[in-house]
């Protein structure tokens, strides 16, 4: 998989640091929580029609965060959810 470095890993087994499985299921998914936190605030910034920090003539802006946990099969994971002042962003349930 390009995103996880195997040559670290490989590093951290030589030097005889103790990697299990749960080690790396931690770091899956804290990668998981980061994928969605940034794929929400990309469908925000689409959603509203700018870039964040940037000058629009859009009266809807950003209006910080909801704070969610989100069940997955590989455990929970908490989230932050960008919200909009008008409240028209909507996520859409995946599956």
């Amino acid at each position: 998989m390009k995103y996880i470095n195997k040559e670290e890993i490989a590093k951290a087994i030589r030097s005889g640091e103790g990697i299990n499985i749960e080690d790396i299921l931690d770091e899956f998914k804290d990668m998981l929580k980061e994928v969605y936190n940034t794929a929400t605030e990309v469908e925000l910034t689409s959603h509203l029609g700018y870039e964040k920090n940037s000058k629009s003539d859009n009266p809807n802006y950003r209006n910080g965060y909801n704070k969610k946990t989100l069940k997955s099969k590989y455990g929970e994971l908490d989230v932050s959810i960008p919200r909009d002042r008008d409240s028209t962003f909507v996520l859409l349930r995946a599956g």
